[in-house]
């Protein structure tokens, strides 16, 4: 597939592993906040250090996520934590490998391109500079038609005009593996937009179907527009294919189910499948452990605080593993708060460990 995206930014560093990173400094340990005190603040520990976390564009969930939890992580801790924005993931793994972030937003299915050198990248990044620490976002990515389409199955769509966010999105990537996955690669027609653009596309009629986007089960503002003069229906995919995209690239895309809570067109007491992309905050190895650590135990520590912030942060701890991916270890600060806040599972692993 054609490169769709050229990310020069240090890539003389790429195939070297070069973990130049941020490096903060620390102190004694950190004062451990026991589980049975979730959601209570608390005040500075001896830790410090200087974190640079990149983020995406100004107003995207990323960005709303990650400014919040910048603002506690200077409220509650010693460390000095400042915000970049940057194009996104990609760019933000090569910020990590050049040392110039200490890390940032990423997504499963960039992740995943990123260590395999796929989609964006020129070669393979190593996982070293992409260590996870925990998601915030899942987008469940049906594909949607108009509730009296004739298009009932994803089959139908051969043939068909389907809307596509940006060619070198993290949504399209999610998308170039299920139409290869289905044999639709060579079936359909692709065109694409911003998510607004294609939303409006579809209601108009311009184009007979569009990938649609529900960030933690909720539709986007295209999605919400289109429905308040036309119905939408969400499309389900085969689960089989579902779990060979799953498996293939190690959790990069994920399985997300809606039901009619989520849709409207969705009978109640049935549930739609959807591939799924979902969104985790990385680090660079480089990063301490008691930095990185202290930086996730504010998170956890301060949920209450962060939803009157942000809803992002609702049920954070429901989704703030179980999201990940599988083929990523996690920095090792990080899945130290998270054990200690009985949120981890086996299945992951730990960078080093």
């Amino acid at each position: 597939m054609k490169k769709a995206l050229s990310l020069v930014l240090a890539m003389l560093f790429l195939f070297t592993g070069c973990s130049a990173g941020i490096a903060g400094t620390s102190g004694s340990t950190a004062d451990i906040t026991p589980a049975s005190q979730h959601g209570q603040t608390s005040q500075s520990s001896d830790v410090t250090g200087k974190l640079i976390i990149g983020t995406g564009s100004t107003g995207g969930t990323d960005n709303v996520v990650l400014e919040a939890i910048s603002s506690v992580v200077n409220k509650y801790t010693g460390i000095e934590c400042s915000t970049i924005t940057t194009t996104g993931g990609p760019e933000i793994s090569l910020l990590s490998v050049a040392g110039e972030v200490s890390g940032g937003n990423n997504s499963t299915i960039d992740l995943y391109n990123a260590i395999n050198g796929l989609g964006s990248f020129e070669g393979p990044v190593d996982e070293a500079n992409v260590l996870q620490a925990f998601g915030f976002c899942t987008w469940a990515l049906p594909v949607i038609v108009l509730e009296d389409s004739p298009i009932q199955t994803y089959e139908d769509l051969k043939g068909k005009t389907i809307g596509f966010p940006p060619a070198a999105s993290s949504s399209a990537s999610v998308g170039y593996l299920w139409l290869d996955e289905l044999g639709l690669t060579d079936e359909v027609t692709i065109e694409y937009f911003t998510w607004s653009e294609g939303c409006t596309a579809l209601k108009d009629g311009r184009i007979d179907a569009f990938m649609g986007s529900y960030a933690n089960g909720q539709p986007i503002s295209g999605i919400i527009e289109i429905e308040a003069v036309r119905g939408v229906r969400c499309l389900s995919m085969d689960e089989g294919a579902l779990n060979n995209i799953y498996e293939a690239t190690g959790g990069g895309v994920g399985i997300a189910t809606l039901d009619h809570t989520n849709n409207a067109t969705i009978p109640e007491g049935e549930v739609i499948y959807a591939p799924a992309n979902s969104g985790v905050v990385i680090f660079n190895a480089s990063i301490p452990e008691d930095v990185v650590y202290e930086y996730v135990k504010c998170v956890l520590d301060n949920q209450e605080e962060l939803v009157g912030i942000s809803s992002y942060f609702e049920g954070f701890e429901n989704y703030a593993v179980t999201v990940c991916a599988e083929n990523i270890p996690f920095h090792p600060g990080a899945a130290k708060a998270l054990e200690e806040y009985g949120l981890w599972e086996d299945r992951f692993t730990v960078y080093g460990g």
